[in-house]
């Protein structure tokens, strides 16, 4: 196996599980991978790259004390784990800050995310969400910039991480303004409005190939094609996030001409975008309103 800057954190471990006391050793932080529930849920969404800046190292760094213990390793051209913050100072005067402290969650060897993801749900256009961490939370920061929030983030006296969250609402333009009709701003795109709509039936249409679902038997003719070559977990009964943890852990064991077959309840819309980024594949049938497959397989 071949390391590079881009490789996840739990693909290094799934090699050699040795790994963790390597990784626990360049910063107190990576302590928190001992866990096994926030193994399963951040070391998924954790590239080298991302721990080496939230460990304060080199990329290089951290590849070399990978090679140590018998990896090859692809050294990074460019070392961006140094960068520093970005941090562009926004006016919060007129705006309702609504704080979400994490450390007592993960303290507990809980994974946040599931919280935090029904929390930033519920944000409005007035308010701000304040995320305290005690490390820079890329994997969080890529998943709410991926929808419609922009952020800004510093650190306070004792080092802790406070990243603010704000949804980035379009405004209304002339037209608009005149017949006073509202622009939608939320976490999710407006499902109900007529024009995401027309927008849902054309991508849907578009990525058929890519996606395609059941109604023309694609869902058959892929569970044909992995016959016999299928991991099967079922996660109905877990509670959130969990489901979508076990799934994406699963995947990274597959191995090649490998597909995962799930029992669901419903088609999970918060994994469609992570296994897209991965470079997978879906089909899903639904066998009642209660109750879904779902055959995850590489593109």
């Amino acid at each position: 196996m071949i390391v590079n800057a881009e490789t996840k954190i739990s693909k290094i471990l799934k090699e050699k599980p040795e790994a963790i006391d390597v990784i626990t050793g360049i910063n107190p932080n990576f302590k928190k991978l001992q866990n096994p529930i926030l193994r399963r849920s951040l070391a998924t969404r954790v590239s080298v790259k991302d721990a080496a800046r939230i460990g304060k190292v080199e990329v290089n760094a951290f590849l070399k004390t990978l090679e140590n213990i018998g990896f090859a390793v692809d050294y990074s051209q460019k070392d961006s784990s140094a960068d520093t913050l970005q941090v562009i100072p926004p006016d919060f005067s007129n705006k309702e800050i609504v704080t979400f402290d994490v450390r007592p969650i993960i303290a507990e060897g809980k994974d946040p995310f599931g919280y935090i993801n029904q929390t930033a749900k519920k944000i409005k256009p007035n308010q701000i969400l304040l995320i305290i961490n005690d490390f820079e939370p890329l994997p969080l920061i890529t998943y709410l910039v991926e929808r419609n929030f922009i952020h800004w983030m510093k650190q306070d006296e004792q080092g802790n991480y406070l990243t603010y969250f704000k949804l980035k609402c379009k405004k209304a333009n002339f037209m608009q303004r005149l017949f006073g009709k509202k622009v939608p701003c939320k976490f999710h795109k407006d499902e109900t409005h007529p024009q995401r709509q027309r927008v849902r039936k054309r991508e849907g249409q578009k990525n058929m190939s890519v996606n395609p679902q059941s109604d023309d038997g694609a869902f058959e003719k892929v569970q044909k094609e992995f016959e016999g070559k299928m991991e099967e977990i079922d996660v109905r009964d877990l509670e959130m996030p969990q489901p979508m943890q076990k799934i994406l852990e699963s995947i990274e064991k597959l191995k090649d001409g490998e597909a995962l077959f799930v029992h669901h309840k419903r088609i999970p819309q918060f994994l469609i975008p992570e296994l897209k980024k991965r470079n997978f594949s879906y089909v899903t049938k639904e066998i009642n309103p209660d109750y879904t497959y779902l055959i995850v397989y590489k593109k």
